[in-house]
């Protein structure tokens, strides 16, 4: 009989610097207390992580790509070889603080039917532990031009650029958000089933904007969880010209294509 409560889902690409610092915190410093799993699924590295895990942590169940493929398939791979009652996307560059995952739970089992999607707080990897702007107001055409022209810099003091970033959202506070990156997203199997997971249309960048706003739009709050908060060591890949910038703007045709220019903001 499954008795395992969370499925910690990772997806991994080279990230053998960024997984030591996340399963000595999630397997280590701040196990969790409930039975849970860890799933890593390797996106073809070659950088040794699949051979440093065997041999760290065996207990981590690794799942080898044949072939690269995009984020959100791979989560969904993850997730189709997982048991457990609630799903956690746990990115390879995040670092588990005060037992978030058992507090992640803990809300979520008090608040049942309450939510679709719970993401806690991030903070970046500096001695102060800042706060990331991970909350963001769902992407228009007219947001898309003036983040482009302020170079993706989130110091821009532009207007559209900070409502996009949500630059006024008191981040101590449990409350309904737009949508949350996702680096750390916690959910239910079943409704992650009822999304049918990440839209394997995209291929990196925009998959967890998509899945919190096809979480809204059946009626299922996202969730920032302000007084839960992991660590994450952001890994901004689409700030300069290249293969990723282009990801990105073709994510983004995608889902402008699927949703319209203008999203309507849920909060």
């Amino acid at each position: 009989m499954n008795n395992i409560k969370v499925s910690v889902i990772t997806v991994g690409m080279n990230h053998l610097k960024y997984i030591k610092n996340l399963y000595r915190t999630l397997l280590i410093e701040q196990r969790p207390l409930v039975n849970f799993e860890a799933i890593y699924v390797d996106n073809c590295s070659t950088d040794g992580s699949q051979q440093w895990l065997r041999k760290t942590f065996p207990e981590v169940r690794i799942i080898q790509n044949e072939h690269v493929r995009g984020f959100g398939a791979n989560n969904n791979i993850g997730v189709k070889a997982s048991c457990g009652e609630y799903i956690a996307i746990i990115n390879p560059d995040i670092e588990i603080l005060d037992h978030a995952i058992d507090r992640l739970l803990s809300y979520a089992d008090k608040n049942k039917d309450q939510f679709g999607i719970i993401a806690p707080k991030l903070l970046n990897p500096d001695e102060e532990h800042t706060v990331q702007y991970s909350v963001r107001h769902f992407i228009t055409l007219g947001m898309f031009v003036n983040r482009f022209l302020s170079k993706g810099n989130d110091d821009s003091d532009n207007t559209k650029v900070c409502k996009y970033l949500c630059k006024n959202l008191d981040t101590t506070k449990v409350q309904q958000v737009n949508w949350a990156m996702g680096a750390a997203l916690f959910l239910t199997r079943n409704f992650y089933a009822q999304l049918d997971g990440f839209d394997q249309d995209y291929f990196l960048y925009m998959e967890d904007e998509d899945i919190c706003l096809r979480s809204w739009k059946i009626g299922k709050p996202v969730i920032y969880h302000g007084e839960i908060a992991v660590i994450h060591n952001h890994l901004r890949g689409s700030s300069k010209i290249g293969k990723k910038m282009l990801r990105h703007f073709q994510s983004l045709f995608i889902f402008f294509r699927k949703h319209g220019i203008n999203v309507k903001s849920y909060v």
